[in-house]
């Protein structure tokens, strides 16, 4: 349906005859008369009976102008909807983070953007990087900024920067006097590791594995923040972010591990399937790119 033609129809009623509504629209009579004839098409009806000179409301006519006001007012509020979502003024966005460039990386972008935009509805997920690339794949998530995404999933991936990886020790283990701690260094020590499917255990077990080392996690801690106390009460070292634990908690000290550069790639992930560009998105990503930088 028209609403252009709804919107005359109303005003014919208003106005009393399609001379009035002519005049009030400033439409030619047969253009008037030319949009009466398009919506009963449409709709399968007639909207008004003549008679004599006077036209008058069908039984239908009498019903689409009930709802006649209703209609005009959604679409309006949806039309004045599309816009401030095309300009960015409102709508939403749906974006998975892996820890830690969530809460050290992404946050101060997203609270300087959230000023520029209060009206945009955030959906921030801060998950691992095998999950955020299943949900980007399916269209749940907009973006994603995360490691690189499984091959079979069919995702782009655009580099953004390099986390370095390190290794946070008790102050009281031997390993904390030593100036360099080399991946030999850590053989058959306690490590405190992340999830099975973290992108940084990944990393850290290929990078063990390509050396012929063995690891030996005596455990397994999701929050980057409890490993650090687990570190702290001495229970082992932890190979993490560094910037996870920067700065280091009292009682631990933070090495780098000499001899190799050990970083996790993290960047920007699309679907080519599911990515719709909006110029609120695209902004939202020169501003990672330029934070990148």
């Amino acid at each position: 349906m028209e609403l252009r033609y709804l919107a005359t129809f109303q005003t014919i009623v208003r106005e009393g005859s399609f001379i009035k509504a002519a005049e009030t629209l400033s439409y030619a009579p047969s253009t008037i008369t030319l949009h009466v004839q398009h919506l009963e098409s449409e709709l399968g009806f007639k909207l008004f009976v003549r008679q004599g000179k006077q036209i008058q409301l069908s039984t239908a006519g009498q019903a689409l102008y009930e709802q006649a006001d209703t209609l005009l007012q959604h679409a309006r509020t949806l039309e004045q909807t599309m816009k401030e979502i095309v300009a960015g003024e409102s709508g939403s966005l749906r974006i998975g983070v892996i820890e830690p460039a969530a809460s050290v990386y992404f946050m101060p972008l997203l609270a300087e953007f959230c000023q520029e935009y209060p009206k945009m509805h955030v959906t921030l997920e801060v998950t691992s990087t095998r999950f955020i690339c299943q949900r980007v794949a399916t269209g749940k998530l907009e973006i994603g900024l995360c490691s690189p995404p499984p091959a079979e999933l069919g995702l782009t991936f655009e580099p953004l920067f390099f986390e370095p990886i390190a290794l946070l020790i008790p102050a009281t283990h031997p390993l904390a006097e030593l100036t360099h701690v080399t991946p030999a260094d850590l053989q058959d020590q306690r490590l405190l590791l992340t999830g099975q499917y973290c992108a940084y255990r990944e990393t850290i077990e290929h990078f063990f594995t390509q050396r012929g080392l063995n690891m030996r996690p005596c455990m397994e801690i999701s929050s980057f923040d409890t490993l650090k106390q687990g570190v702290k009460a001495g229970i082992g070292i932890a190979v993490v972010p560094a910037r996870a634990v920067t700065p280091a908690p009292e009682g631990t000290v933070l090495h780098p591990l000499a001899e190799f550069e050990l970083r996790l790639p993290v960047g920007l992930v699309r679907s080519s399937q599911h990515y719709i560009s909006r110029p609120v998105l695209e902004k939202l990503i020169t501003k990672l790119r330029t934070q990148a930088e």
